[in-house]
């Protein structure tokens, strides 16, 4: 499997965003939120920074077993997207709303090429697309 691209966000300006990107042979995870609640029970001192970042390297070989995506969680992925995502449009948004949720999907893996987003409109199977994103990256949160 010849991974040439993969990128995948989602968020909303005034919320939480997520990111998978993979770079050099290491998938990259992101996710801020600028909830206060949850900032301050991280720490007080960025009740108003709206900052609070966690960023997970994904890499053949890392330490904690968490952070290691196994070739049979990617190949099983890539067999779904390749089956069951091939058929999205290149965009999705309701006419009437310019701000919400927005998402951007990007994967180009040996032949299958996928590209697509949208705001607050997504294709009918996002929600199981979603799923398969948090399972191939050890439960990490995409929504």
């Amino acid at each position: 499997m010849n991974i040439k691209k993969f990128e995948f966000s989602i968020g909303s300006y005034f919320g939480s965003s997520y990111s998978l990107e993979y770079k050099k042979g290491l998938f990259l995870y992101r996710a801020k939120t600028g909830d206060i609640a949850t900032i301050s029970n991280i720490n007080p001192i960025f009740i108003y920074d709206y900052q609070y970042e966690h960023i997970a390297i994904f890499q053949s070989d890392s330490i904690d077993s968490d952070l290691v995506i196994s070739e049979e969680r990617k190949l099983n992925f890539f067999k779904y997207i390749s089956r069951y995502c091939k058929s999205w449009e290149k965009e999705y948004q309701d006419n009437f709303i310019c701000d919400g949720t927005s998402w951007e999907c990007e994967i180009w893996i040996d032949d299958f090429r996928l590209k697509s987003n949208g705001i607050e409109e997504y294709p009918s199977n996002f929600k199981t697309f979603l799923n398969k994103l948090s399972v191939l990256t050890s439960g990490k949160i995409f929504e």
